[in-house]
């Protein structure tokens, strides 16, 4: 399986070694998607875990800043995944056999999925935050989303760092 998946992927192999520039571009682009959409969405997680909303309004309001975040950090994740698939099958052999290659893939994964979660919960926080705006003080039907969205800002926070440390371990390997 191996053999024919290097096969299929040698011709980018041979002209992504052979190029003065492209590696640089490659590698260029996913860092910075990473630096870029990792960023954001830690400064998003940091004013999720530092605020303190109190009504409804201001619940609404922090989802809202919480979801406009999400188009840039959507985008940048984009890069990342095809900038990381043309590293990966430049040199196929090596990543395909490399426990740290395939931890931090499987890292990835939990980020992805931690991120559609959170999206959830932030989809209930915007929902419920809106049915109950007229009330002085958020009930639990608002402050219960609320505390999902912090566990999965968490969550992200040590992700992301946990997603950096092994490709920079893996870019090492």
């Amino acid at each position: 399986m191996l053999e024919t998946v290097t096969a299929l992927v040698q011709p980018w192999a041979d002209y992504y070694s052979a190029s003065a520039w492209l590696p640089t571009l490659v590698i260029a682009v996913h860092v910075l998607s990473m630096f870029v959409g990792g960023g954001i969405a830690l400064g998003a997680d940091r004013r999720v875990l530092l605020a303190t909303p109190g009504s409804s309004e201001a619940f609404l309001a922090m989802a809202e800043d919480l979801r406009a975040t999400h188009g840039v950090v959507i985008g940048a994740l984009v890069l990342m995944v095809c900038s990381g698939a043309a590293l990966a099958t430049a040199d196929i052999g090596t990543f395909a056999t490399s426990l740290v290659f395939w931890s931090k893939m499987g890292s990835f994964v939990v980020l992805m999925v931690n991120g559609a979660r959170m999206r959830s919960a932030e989809h209930h926080l915007l929902t419920n935050a809106r049915n109950t705006i007229e009330m002085s003080v958020a009930g639990p039907e608002v402050t219960g989303p609320w505390g999902t969205l912090r566990v999965h800002a968490w969550v992200s926070l040590a992700v992301w760092c946990l997603v950096v440390v092994l490709g920079v371990v893996v870019a090492n390997i």
